[in-house]
């Protein structure tokens, strides 16, 4: 991007949606929150700021919320954004037959109404006192009465929103996704006006990324692990602690991983530090628990416990697997995705436990979609590598979509529809997610966070390796202003070319 050409280029792999009712991960997520608006947003310190929404509050029960909209936000199509829209995209995406794997963001509403234009009336079946972070995830996001249903193609290829940005034609799938500044939305006018995304291969999507960022075809890259030092020497170069974590599902489901002595065997043989330093530099930070530290001290359960089974210990290990039925030579099948870094760690990852347990791992190798499929049919065994960030910024996000027992799901095939893919049900646990929804005192709700964090490592519902970390680069020579944003993604509305902020801090002396 430059001054004179307000192009900002990219690259990511397909989404799995770009339309609200759908959207989910990282890449579907960045468009959306391009082309929507919801209530609420998050300001450049990760607090709760207005957004379509001038003002909200709850009751005392925390169980009704009221949204007070503004009354100057339209559509892209100049249709006015009022109550109703939201009550409508909201709608849509409950649909029964949408069947859609966000759905759980709304599980505990129980009503929702237009009390007027400007008044959302949200009621929900038990209390939540943090009902208005979920708000963030792009389920929530208003549609125009035009809109269909929400398997409707055409709309789901080019979504008309409420956002800083429009579609300038419908997705090519596999090709590209354009977008064109919005100039009817409400905030401050970005400068970037058109923004190019390449869908790459998925298989080769994290190289050719960094590549065409290096040749200058992209303003901003991801960047292969192996690189990792490489990018940090550069002008350009972004950090963050982001809220999230990278682990290993333990189908709970079935043999062998339906023991938690193998469950134990597994974690404890796992020399987290040593992939680390050897395949991201050093650049990650072992996780001894579920709720990353950007959760900051309060939520994060506090040193050393009985039941720890995070820490590298071979010898606790093999004891374990014997313990499990699980000598050497016994198949276990572990699944990963393909195309995204994860090929040389997994296959050190797996290298480690044939060493230290003599286990005989099945590697199973897919794409990002075939993992899916994969890891929530009724024959999966084994274990697969998962990696989590977070919708919205509290330990709520972490632990109940993962691991509470409403949220497994399996349908008449055996086919698991929500995201607590390993199975896991412990009723201790989710009443301990209940107190914390419930809770108005912040140290209280921190204590029962860090009660259901333990009850989960106990159990090792997951097996924790490393804490998220983003890693970006960005072209420092052309643009300024970007940073990276709670979803991993980059900041469009506040990108600036160099040459405009120069400009304008040369006017201003």
């Amino acid at each position: 991007m430059h001054a004179t050409d307000p192009v900002f280029r990219m690259g990511i792999t397909e989404p799995t949606a770009i339309d609200p009712y759908k959207a989910q991960e990282g890449e579907g997520i960045l468009v959306c929150k391009a082309l929507f608006t919801g209530l609420l947003a998050l300001d450049e310190d990760g607090r709760l700021a207005p957004a379509t929404a001038s003002s909200w509050h709850s009751d005392d029960t925390a169980t009704v919320w009221t949204f007070t909209l503004r009354t100057d936000t339209v559509f892209s199509d100049g249709e006015p954004v009022t109550a109703h829209s939201f009550v409508r995209g909201w709608t849509r995406a409950l649909d029964p037959a949408a069947n859609t794997e966000t759905a759980y963001h709304l599980a505990g509403v129980r009503s929702f109404r237009a009390d007027s234009d400007d008044t959302l009336i949200v009621e929900l079946a038990e209390p939540d006192v943090e009902f208005d972070l979920k708000t963030l995830q792009p389920i929530f996001s208003p549609v125009p009465s035009g809109t269909g249903p929400a398997l409707d193609p055409s709309y789901n290829d080019m979504p008309i929103g409420n956002g800083p940005f429009v579609m300038a034609e419908p997705w090519r799938h596999g090709e590209s996704i354009r977008l064109l500044r919005n100039d009817r939305w409400f905030g401050p006018t970005p400068q970037i006006a058109e923004v190019r995304i390449d869908i790459l291969d998925p298989v080769t999507a994290l190289d050719d990324e960094y590549e065409r960022f290096l040749d200058g075809t992209y303003d901003y890259a991801r960047i292969p692990p192996a690189r990792t030092a490489e990018a940090a020497a550069s002008d350009g170069f972004l950090e963050q602690e982001g809220a999230g974590l990278f682990y290993l599902i333990p189908f709970c489901h079935q043999a062998p991983m339906d023991s938690l002595d193998a469950r134990r065997a597994l974690s404890a043989a796992i020399d987290r530090q040593s992939l680390i330093d050897t395949y991201f530099h050093g650049s990650r930070t072992v996780a001894h628990s579920l709720l990353s530290p950007w959760f900051g001290e309060a939520h994060t359960p506090r040193g050393e416990f009985e039941d720890d089974w995070t820490t590298y210990d071979p010898e606790r290990a093999r004891a374990a697997a014997l313990n499990a039925g699980l000598p050497p030579g016994s198949r276990v099948d572990f699944a990963y995705n393909t195309g995204a870094g994860h090929d040389d760690w997994v296959h050190a990852l797996a290298d480690g436990l044939r060493d230290v347990l003599g286990w005989a791992i099945k590697l199973i190798r897919t794409d990002a979609r075939g993992l899916v499929d994969h890891r929530t049919s009724l024959a999966a065994a084994g274990f697969c590598r998962a990696g989590w960030a977070c919708d919205y910024p509290t330990p709520d996000n972490m632990l109940f979509p993962l691991l509470h027992s409403s949220c497994t799901a399996p349908d008449a095939d055996g086919t698991a529809h929500g995201d607590n893919e390993g199975r896991y049900v412990n009723p201790e646990f989710d009443a301990l997610l209940a107190k914390a929804r419930a809770a108005t005192d912040p140290a209280e709700r921190a204590d029962a966070w860090r009660r259901a964090d333990r009850t989960a490592l106990a159990d090792l519902a997951l097996i924790p390796l490393w804490y998220r970390t983003d890693q970006r680069v960005h072209a420092a020579d052309r643009i300024a202003g970007l940073r990276i944003d709670f979803d991993g993604n980059p900041t469009l509305t506040t990108v600036t070319s160099v040459t405009s902020s120069v400009t304008s801090r040369s006017t201003t002396r």
